[in-house]
């Protein structure tokens, strides 16, 4: 039965690609545009990585039509046919654009051919990768089937992928089945949206105005990685156990996918993204999820609670051995690490040489990106953006 199934699945999609891409074929003949597209199945909204290159982009010129489409892939069948339709949408898109960027696996990229012209440039939606995915984990417990990422051309057509460190370009290489010279290293914006004192400020004022209790007492944010079908209530539970409420704050920051029951007392509201919280949080807990790349750029305490490390291994996959990379930050018991807080025990040293090692590019990653992006866009636009930089330095010497 099964295998008829997957018969039955595999024929449907075959038909699928081969319809889309006729669909598409005509798409192709509209005229290209000057046109940068974004597309992401992480969430509903732009994340702040699109947010600021399209602040980047239209901060040098208003000759380039931005559209970004961000949808979730739900299991609900009525959502699947609407989906269907949101893929058409993004066909059209792809197809008028000059630039498509990417924040993960995205089916028309993947499953159609595109104009040779069209530069497609996967930036994941991660600083990295502490865990094995993509090609990586085929035919783990996690992970898709060799037959599956066959069937749906998993992580193909990318023209170049963005890496932060050269030490991440070997395992985006591996996990995307890409040649090590289509890898840029950059970071990031986000990176730039933590670092800035500027970036955000108004959302860490109206975060202390709306949790005043958060003021007179250090912050400790717990951010674990997705968990595919377990339940994390009693990981919680001892981790609010260890904890002395006295002395410290507790954030829990789920992944949106988590369905771990809500520890509400410990959650804050969800317009405080991950970046707004790691800028607030004294003590950053983590296990393999790429926020420790993230965080570590803060130079904050930043521990590893990895009570499963085995199981996870076994079923996932590692790129970094934190045990040995981070053994001083790195404990599969949550009271060790809480008493590590507590006695102002820290190796900085030791984050220190996480950070460079994984986190080449801290600085201008958003000028960058767009400097490469723009190489791709129309001569008028480029030619608008150095009429602008040659103004602005007009008026430098002007002093105006």
């Amino acid at each position: 039965m099964k295998k008829i199934r997957t018969q039955i699945l595999r024929i449907g999609i075959y038909v699928g690609k081969k319809i889309l891409n006729v669909i598409y074929f005509f798409m192709k003949i509209c005229p290209v545009k000057n046109k940068v597209v974004m597309l992401s199945r992480q969430s509903n909204k732009p994340s702040i990585d699109f947010e600021l290159i399209q602040n980047g982009i239209l901060g040098r010129t208003t000759n380039v039509e931005i559209k970004i489409l961000c949808k979730t892939l739900k299991k609900d069948i009525k959502e699947r046919i609407k989906y269907c339709f949101y893929i058409l949408k993004c066909m059209y898109h792809i197809a008028t654009a000059k630039v498509c960027i990417l924040d993960s696996y995205s089916i028309p990229i993947s499953i159609l051919k595109h104009k040779k012209q069209l530069e497609i440039i996967q930036i994941w939606h991660a600083s990295g990768a502490t865990k094995e995915f993509g090609h990586q984990s085929l035919n783990k417990k996690e992970g898709r089937s060799t037959e599956i990422a066959k069937i749906m051309n998993m992580h193909k057509n990318y023209s170049h992928v963005m890496a932060p460190s050269k030490i991440t370009g070997n395992f985006y290489s591996e996990a995307f089945q890409i040649n090590k010279d289509k890898i840029f290293i950059n970071g990031l914006p986000r990176i730039d949206y933590l670092l800035d004192k500027e970036l955000g400020k108004e959302k860490v004022k109206s975060f202390y105005k709306e949790y005043p209790k958060f003021k007179n007492k250090e912050t400790i944010l717990y951010v674990p990685t997705f968990r595919k079908d377990k339940d994390c209530s009693e990981v919680f539970r001892n981790l609010i156990d260890s904890i002395n409420f006295e002395k410290y704050n507790l954030i829990i920051k789920l992944h949106p996918l988590d369905k771990t029951e809500k520890m509400n007392e410990y959650v804050v509201s969800n317009k405080y993204n991950t970046f707004d919280l790691l800028k607030i949080a004294d003590y950053i807990i983590t296990d393999y999820s790429a926020v420790a790349f993230e965080a570590s750029v803060l130079n904050k305490p930043l521990y590893f609670y990895v009570y499963d490390i085995s199981e996870y291994i076994g079923t996932r996959g590692l790129n970094v051995d934190l045990i040995k990379e981070m053994n001083n930050c790195v404990s599969t018991n949550i009271k060790e690490i809480i008493k590590s807080i507590e006695n102002n025990e820290y190796d900085y040293q030791e984050l220190e040489k996480f950070k460079n090692k994984y986190m080449e590019c801290e600085t201008n990653n958003t000028e960058k990106l767009v400097d490469f992006i723009f190489k791709y866009l129309d001569k008028d636009a480029n030619n608008e953006e150095n009429k602008n930089d040659i103004n602005e330095s007009s008026k430098e010497k002007l002093n105006i």
